[in-house]
């Protein structure tokens, strides 16, 4: 069966949906008859059946689908109480018709105020789903409070309500969900930024829809695949030479951050990359030779003896360590006045927004790689307007710098050199938030081109592999006392095909 891995916004959704079902009421109602069974498989088999149920209904269609789980609850002898607002003037017509068909079966309804309580069951979120557009009312923001408050596990339809289904954004509360069903098709709001923590354990269904039949309806974009990362990484022939894998070329590490281009040039040597070496302060060339031995070294000091190595090179990342000196500002106007390919990440990103050297960025091969905070500098905003939509944060960068831009965070999001279509990366947890965590990545990126791989696949690979190795060094410990350099050894194992698809065996 096919990966569940194209996204989808909500007005390409409701349009195939409409292309799926016209006008025809009944095949809207058998539709949604299949994803009410779909949340109510998915339920049992992680909560098992629950004695009681409640099913939060709100007045539009994510409400229907409620109303139908509840119907299905009631037909397994579950006791089932239905939730509603207080004073609903007007609910979608599959809704009202839904919700009849639960009277007409007996189910209670019940009215929530500030004085309501559960007992132990199981809750179904089915207030909004992929429905809001701005901040909620203040009738609907308690119903949620008290649902975030409650020990019962909680599933919720499609999106947890109160998270904007095509940004992720929540622009006031939402449910804190243990298990999100997201049907037809994944959506932005649920894979990256901070809506990350409020989905729980996430299932897709496709309720049979074959989305192959719609190639009319633009997808937003996809996830990227570990599995497709580990079939593009380079290939090595039996007569291959180090000079093949190219030469990495990593900038940085003013005084006291000798250590940033360290963990960044073991990135590029561990991901395969010929040859690997650091341009730094001649204070960290002893560390940088006694740690990485295998790395060459230069100390430098002045741009007359910087120039003479970009001559060779096949990537150049600036950035890990480099610092806001004198020293450092003349570093990145050295290196950035190359053909080759760069990679751009932390202080060079930092110095970049200062907008004290202008480049021509759209005439080079450049990946940046910002975190939130980063990309808010370059983009002369606030880290809030950032996050209120990762998506558009990443095309505004692109259109201004061009080649290929990585937002790191939860759910990565990258941008595409061939279309307008955005990747995000679903692998990584919060055990990547820890110093050198991102000089790793760039410096699998830089050694990744270095090998000749386009920038584009180098990020997709790098950000991919690096994400991947978090989540085997979580399963197999925690979160917490990761350090950057312990991903290592899960990335040697994931790009030798070893134990990387533990995923599968869960």
């Amino acid at each position: 069966m096919e990966k569940n891995n194209k996204i989808f916004k909500t007005e390409q959704i409701k349009l195939i949906e409409k292309i799926y079902c016209g006008s025809d009421i009944n095949k809207q109602l058998g539709l949604m008859e299949r994803a009410a069974k779909c949340v109510m498989k998915n339920l049992i088999g992680k909560f098992g059946k629950p004695k009681k149920l409640y099913v939060l209904c709100g007045h539009s269609n994510n409400g229907a689908d409620g109303y139908l789980c509840a119907l299905i609850g009631n037909e397994m002898n579950i006791s089932v109480t239905i939730i509603e607002e207080k004073n609903v003037q007007k609910r979608s017509l599959l809704a009202e018709t839904t919700r009849r068909k639960c009277i007409e079966q007996n189910i209670a309804i019940e009215f929530f105020d500030d004085s309501y309580v559960l007992d132990t069951g199981v809750i179904i979120d089915a207030l909004i789903g992929t429905g809001l557009t701005g901040v909620l009312r203040g009738p609907m923001q308690k119903i949620i409070k008290f649902v975030n408050q409650q020990t019962s596990p909680v599933i919720s339809i499609d999106m947890p309500s109160g998270i904007v289904s095509d940004t992720g954004y929540i622009p006031s509360v939402a449910v804190r969900a243990d298990l999100t069903v997201c049907l037809i098709a994944l959506k932005p709001g649920l894979l990256s930024g901070k809506a990350r923590e409020y989905i729980g354990e996430l299932v897709v269904d496709d309720l049979k829809i074959d989305l192959c039949r719609y190639p009319n309806v633009s997808k937003f974009g996809q996830l990227l695949d570990i599995d497709k990362a580990i079939e593009n990484l380079p290939k090595r022939s039996a007569a291959f030479h180090k000079y093949d894998a190219g030469l990495c070329v990593i900038v940085g590490g003013d005084f006291g951050m000798g250590g940033a281009p360290i963990i960044s040039a073991e990135g590029s040597m561990r991901i395969g990359s010929g040859l690997t070496r650091i341009v730094t302060r001649p204070d960290h060339v002893i560390a940088c030779l006694i740690r990485n031995p295998e790395c060459l070294v230069d100390g430098i000091n002045t741009v007359s003896e910087a120039r003479r190595l970009t001559d060779k090179a096949s990537a150049i990342v600036i950035g890990p360590g480099l610092g806001k000196s004198p020293w450092s500002r003349e570093m990145l106007k050295t290196f950035m006045n190359t053909d080759v390919p760069i990679i751009l990440d932390a202080d060079a990103l930092s110095l970049i927004a200062e907008k004290e050297s202008s480049f021509d960025y759209k005439a080079k091969k450049i990946v940046i790689t910002p975190h939130a905070g980063e990309a808010a500098k370059l983009l002369g905003c606030s880290v809030r307007e950032v996050e209120e939509n990762r998506y558009a944060a990443v095309n505004k960068l692109q259109s201004i710098f061009g080649g290929v831009v990585l937002l790191k965070g939860p759910g990565s999001i990258l941008s595409s050199l061939n279309s307008d279509e955005l990747f995000v990366c679903p692998y990584g947890n919060a055990a990547l938030a820890t110093a050198g965590s991102g000089d790793l990545l760039s410096g699998l990126i830089g050694g990744l081109v270095a090998q000749g791989k386009s920038i584009q696949e180098a990020a997709e690979i790098g950000v991919s592999v690096h994400s991947y190795a978090s989540d085997m060094a979580l399963h197999e410990y925690a979160d917490k006392g990761l350090i950057a350099t312990d991903l290592l050894a899960y990335i040697k194992q994931i790009i030798n095909g070893q134990n990387f698809n533990y995923h599968n065996k869960d």
